[in-house]
């Protein structure tokens, strides 16, 4: 009988959720975040909302403060509220807050921010010494009727060194909306025979692209085909997004050396002629 493994407690604090998504055409204006202490000392949390963007072609983001945050348009911070701006955690005590969205005032579109909870320790404990800040992600996305989904592929190609057989593809997807949106999609693989030889799911992770950015994906394929053939391939993409089902496609052709290496090949096919020569010679110098 197999031995169960227990599962490891978690260290420090944590937040859940750690991402959250609020529409408020169907979702009300506001949500539960909840924290916990897994330390041994007792904890002080001072909320605070911060803007952030999404960094081009990255899967990282940027925090925004001062005129960067005024002056962008898909913040958030302006709209956000706490039931209790401050939070006491005893040893292993949870406790949840009410996050509120002011969606009487929100503009069009779609708004991001993130919550950051600072953690300080209090005066009269000396046995925790923690200076941290958690974060947890808000997508918000209005509901004024000028929410606009609009995307297309800017890039569609294979990842790989030369001539190399590709097991991944590369993936741009531009956001020309006012509000995020989470592209999900196939990517299909087809050999010179016009055979299934590969396929790979698009962003199994839903991972969001904000608006009027370029977000990076990388998709991994499964391969079929135990031989791979040299030869013209070609890649089809099927992307769709959005609460009205937006739908992009794409296809790029590549030539391939397959399952074979072209370089050792090469190599091979050199020291035979090599070899032919020498015996060529050898054998021509033994008549002389």
């Amino acid at each position: 009988m197999p031995m169960a493994l227990a599962q490891e407690k978690p260290k420090g604090i944590t937040v859940y959720p750690s991402i959250m998504h609020v529409d408020l055409a169907s979702d009300p204006a506001e949500y539960n975040l909840t924290y916990v202490n897994n330390t041994t000392g007792e904890i002080n949390l001072k909320l605070s909302v911060e803007d952030f963007t999404q960094l081009e072609d990255s899967y990282k983001i940027s925090f925004l403060e001062g005129k960067q945050a005024a002056n962008y348009k898909y913040s958030l911070s302006s709209w956000i509220s706490f039931a209790n701006p401050q939070i006491y955690l005893n040893p292993g005590e949870k406790k949840t807050i009410k996050v509120f969205i002011d969606d009487k005032r929100i503009t069009k579109g779609g708004h991001y921010a993130s919550i950051l909870a600072e953690i300080a320790q209090p005066e009269n404990n000396k046995q925790v010494n923690i200076k941290a800040i958690l974060s947890s992600l808000l997508f918000v996305r209005a509901s004024t009727g000028k929410e606009i989904e609009e995307g297309k592929i800017s890039t569609f190609l294979p990842e790989r060194d030369n001539f190399d057989y590709p097991n991944s593809y590369v993936l741009r997807f531009q956001n020309n909306g006012n509000v995020h949106v989470i592209p999900y999609g196939l990517i299909e693989i087809f050999d010179p025979f016009g055979n299934l030889a590969a396929k790979g799911i698009v962003n199994q992770d839903s991972l969001d692209a904000l608006p009027e950015s370029i977000r990076l994906y990388s998709v991994s394929v499964v391969t079929y085909q135990k031989m791979l053939l040299p030869g013209l391939y070609k890649a089809k993409i099927s992307l769709h997004f959005g609460k009205t089902n937006q739908k992009l496609f794409s296809e790029v052709k590549f030539f391939t050396q397959g399952s074979f290496d072209f370089i050792k090949i090469d190599v091979f096919l050199f020291a035979i002629i090599i070899l032919l020569i020498y015996y060529k010679k050898r054998k021509k110098n033994n008549v002389k």
